[in-house]
């Protein structure tokens, strides 16, 4: 019996900082991409920060999305599976999607570059909470093969939809 519908994210930072190749080609890749797209937001390049271009002008928020369809085939090798998080047999969580967000760049310091993508798993079965441990099936059909979660502070969940008890 479920207790919830829920969904987890979480959210992995890029900096220069990176550990391995996924992590230095979406570091690489949207640097790239927003030293090329943040031209028209630049004023004839007055502006270097992305907080600067969102100040000036609203639009540069785009940027967010322009950046993530430059990265869009590294996610995909991922094979939807979220390189951040995993279940207590150390498999990784499935995800649906993966949204960039900027935090910070800077046309003149590449270093200054940090952006993170938020992975969101598909709708998942709450069956039970032991300690901060979620008990857990994917909503795929009929396959209800558990598996557990430990809770962190890099988990956001997502409350979709309390199960109701119908007595009659």
């Amino acid at each position: 019996m479920a207790l919830a519908y829920i969904n987890l994210s979480s959210k992995q930072y890029f900096n220069f900082m990176c550990k391995n190749d996924f992590e230095r080609r979406i570091y690489h890749d949207t640097y790239k991409e927003f030293q090329k797209k943040s031209k028209i937001y630049s004023l004839n390049n007055s502006l270097n920060t992305f907080a600067d271009m969102v100040q000036a002008n609203e639009r540069a928020n785009s940027l967010h999305q322009k950046l993530n369809y430059s990265i869009m085939n590294t996610v995909e090798a991922l094979d939807n599976q979220m390189p951040i998080l995993n279940d207590e047999d150390g498999n990784s969580i499935l995800f649906d999607f993966a949204e960039l967000n900027i935090y910070a760049s800077d046309l003149l310091n590449k270093a200054g570059h940090v952006v993170s993508l938020t992975y969101t798993s598909p709708k998942l079965v709450l069956h039970e909470i032991v300690d901060d441990t979620l008990i857990l099936s994917y909503d795929a059909g009929n396959n209800n093969e558990t598996f557990m979660v430990k809770m962190n502070n890099d988990i956001v969940v997502k409350y979709e939809q309390k199960s109701e008890l119908v007595y009659s």
